[in-house]
């Protein structure tokens, strides 16, 4: 979301028989953990290099180096299930590699382990979460109209939305340990579970689209484990709604009346908000290749809905709700953006788009302070992007950090000023929200994120504290590092410690000319801003 919130398998693991210098848990190392002592990051004091014979290929190195991982993370104490390759990302010269956590053939939800390889394969350095036990053991791993009924009931209840607003989307068997949910304090013992994707629209007037998660209790099919709201907010196909009333839950463009207006290749239409997306389209996914290493965009989060059209970025423009015309919002709906007439902006089209950047990469929990973190890594890609296209006329000293500038409702959040719209700069100061509502504060407390990064691309001074400017470029392929490597529930302690991960991963794999001094300008940042400062043991 934008603006104010609305109501793959991989190779087995292979045993762990790699000799002590091939093996994370056994070497001279630094690890780094939560307040209550989970393990969040493990550097090694020198590199780590995959067992003998091991390809050098990324996918290979990371399973060859998943035992040794899994240990590290879990304390070298007790481990649960195994680790399994997911997702390869390019980072300078090497990769990160994301493996996901399964018990029984069955996906952990939340837990993951991040490797940063050098080019030939070598483990710099490991960041994650894992479960480290589970309880009981799934009956089945279908689920039932009871587990369906029991989350329609609980979103019904909790959203007070009439039960006719409401479909079910997806179920899928998954553990469900509430620590990695980011459910507040939870102590962390994973439990069999069906996770409930529900869709729906809210009562208000503003009949804003939305989306739940609901764990229901795989054994106990009344019960609800937990639940919130996911609803986002804030090749190319665009489609045109014409300010015309729809249920915003099937805005998809391509799927139902929704055509296509303009799509890849096509000349301008002569429709401002639909010819300004198809551009701004282009050049979030133009930023993404130049500055990130992320090489396809379309790839990672298109989609296609069987219009003949292909796997695309999709956008829907000039959206009215059925009880809101015009919609002032935009909102990323898993698989599509959506815009209120005057809305299709370059700032917020980078920002929902990195919404789905976000969630194919470490899909953080889009509630409390992981949230806040998803929102902010919105603002600061959308932001960037912006800042980049120098051709674009609202791109004026004026608006620099001006979330919002030059749409039809007006700048929403200062990202050097965070104070002036009421959002925080430091980490539990002035404007800090600690309620439930806004999901727990995320696009409140993004303002810490935001000052973050805003000092690191132009400096500044904040808490005493100085930062020199390492600029646009470095600080992007930084924060594209740091996507790869956060779990789904990282916190701004988690984020801190990423950031400066991240940095001398860069350095290490010469990525966007980073140096060392660089790296110490980033951890003025987070002191700047007061990110909490975990201290690494040995």
């Amino acid at each position: 979301m934008m603006f104010a919130p609305g109501p793959a398998g991989g190779a087995p693991p292979v045993s762990p028989s790699a000799p002590a210098g091939s093996d994370l848990s056994a070497v001279p190392k630094e690890v780094t953990t939560d307040s209550e002592g989970a393990v969040q990051q493990v550097v090694p004091k020198d590199l780590v290099p995959a067992p003998s014979g091991t390809p050098a290929e990324a996918p290979a190195a990371a399973q060859a180096h998943a035992p040794g991982v899994h240990k590290a993370l879990s304390g070298n104490g007790e481990t649960a299930g195994d680790l399994v390759v997911e997702s390869v990302f390019q980072v300078g010269e090497g990769s990160t590699v994301r493996l996901r956590q399964e018990i029984d053939k069955v996906q952990v939800f939340g837990a993951s382990a991040a490797q940063s390889l050098t080019a030939d394969g070598a483990l710099i350095s490991v960041t994650g979460a894992l479960a480290k036990k589970s309880k009981g053991k799934f009956t089945t791993t279908t689920p039932t109209a009871q587990i369906q009924a029991t989350a329609l009931k609980k979103v019904a209840e909790q959203s007070k939305t009439a039960p006719d607003k409401l479909a079910v989307d997806d179920t899928k068997a998954f553990w469900y340990d509430a620590k990695l949910a980011a459910k507040g304090e939870a102590q962390g013992v994973a439990v069999p579970a069906f996770k409930v994707e529900i869709n729906g629209a809210s009562d208000d007037k503003k009949g804003e689209p939305a989306k739940w998660i609901v764990f229901v209790d795989a054994n106990s099919t009344n019960k609800v484990l937990d639940s919130w709201s996911e609803t986002k907010h804030l090749n190319r196909v665009v489609c045109d709604n014409a300010n015309r009333r729809i249920d915003p839950n099937r805005a998809g463009c391509g799927t139902g009346t929704l055509r296509s207006t303009r799509s890849e290749g096509q000349a301008p239409v002569g429709i401002k908000d639909v010819d300004d997306i198809y551009n701004y389209l282009g050049n979030t996914e133009a930023f993404y290749a130049k500055y990130t290493k992320l090489a396809n965009l379309t790839n990672l989060i298109g989609s296609d809905t069987g219009d003949g059209k292909g796997k695309a970025l999709r956008a829907t423009v000039r959206l009215c709700t059925t009880t809101a015309c015009p919609y002032q919002n935009a909102f990323w709906s898993g698989s599509y953006m959506a815009y209120g007439s005057g809305l299709t902006t370059e700032d917020i089209t980078g920002h929902e788009l990195t919404h789905g950047v976000t969630q194919h990469t470490n899909g953080l929990v889009y509630r409390n302070e992981p949230g806040a973190i998803n929102e902010s890594m919105s603002d600061i890609f959308g932001e960037l992007t912006f800042l980049v296209n120098t051709s674009n006329p609202c791109n004026t000293a004026a608006n620099r950090w001006k979330l919002g500038a030059c749409s039809s409702i007006g700048v929403i959040r200062d990202m050097k000023n965070p104070n002036a719209y009421q959002d925080p700069d430091t980490y539990r100061g002035r404007y800090w929200y600690t309620g439930t509502g806004d999901s727990g504060g995320v696009h409140i407390n993004s303002g810490v994120g935001n000052k973050t990064a805003q000092l690191m691309v132009d400096g500044g001074s904040l808490n005493s504290v100085n930062v020199t400017a390492i600029g646009l470029e470095k600080t992007a392929a930084l924060y594209w590092t740091t996507q790869t490597l956060l779990t789904s529930s990282s916190n701004y302690a988690a984020l801190s410690t990423a950031l400066k991960n991240a940095c001398n991963t860069n350095v290490r794999n010469g990525t966007a000319g980073t140096t060392a001094a660089d790296c110490v300008q980033v951890a003025n940042a987070t002191k700047a801003t007061k990110l909490p400062q975990q201290q690494a043991r040995t």
